[in-house]
């Protein structure tokens, strides 16, 4: 008779559930560099707007295409920050979702570890009923022999 694990529905829920984290987990990292990457992209446009401006300067600007540059700087400066703020709320999103990640991930091998131990457990006491019928025939030949013997 093979081994059966009379949890083996549980077993496969909390894999299913396992898997159904790790999933949003790699969603969760996904988007955290999404926003890193909109965050370097936005330094490197402020960057670019600020030698642009300094080119400007330099060559001789009016007050009006100054102010309209500050405001540019302006609102790159707060498209930036919105990007931080967001980058920071990800982060403590993918952080609690690496959490719930980790307790299903010892959920199911707390499960797996318990059907392995009942499958050890079932190997050894089939190994001890096969020994058992091993030495059981041994002493009925053994038996049986004597019986030949005492009759010749």
């Amino acid at each position: 008779m093979p081994f059966r694990f009379p949890l083996e529905a549980v077993l496969h829920y909390r894999k299913s559930l396992e898997h159904q984290q790790e999933l949003r987990l790699r969603a969760a990292n996904q988007q955290v560099a999404r926003v890193r990457r909109l965050l370097e992209l936005a330094g490197e446009r402020i960057r670019q707007v600020n030698a642009a401006q300094a080119r400007e300067l330099a060559a001789g600007t009016t007050f009006a295409e100054v102010r309209f540059a500050l405001a540019a700087e302006a609102f790159l400066e707060g498209q930036r920050q919105t990007l931080e703020r967001e980058l920071h709320r990800l982060e403590a999103l993918r952080t609690q979702q690496q959490r719930v990640y980790q307790r299903a991930r010892r959920e199911r091998e707390t499960f797996e570890n318990l059907r392995d131990r009942e499958k050890r457990e079932y190997e050894r006491n089939q190994a001890r009923r096969e020994q058992r019928a091993l030495d059981d025939l041994f002493l009925l030949r053994q038996y049986g022999l004597r019986e030949d013997r005492q009759r010749c």
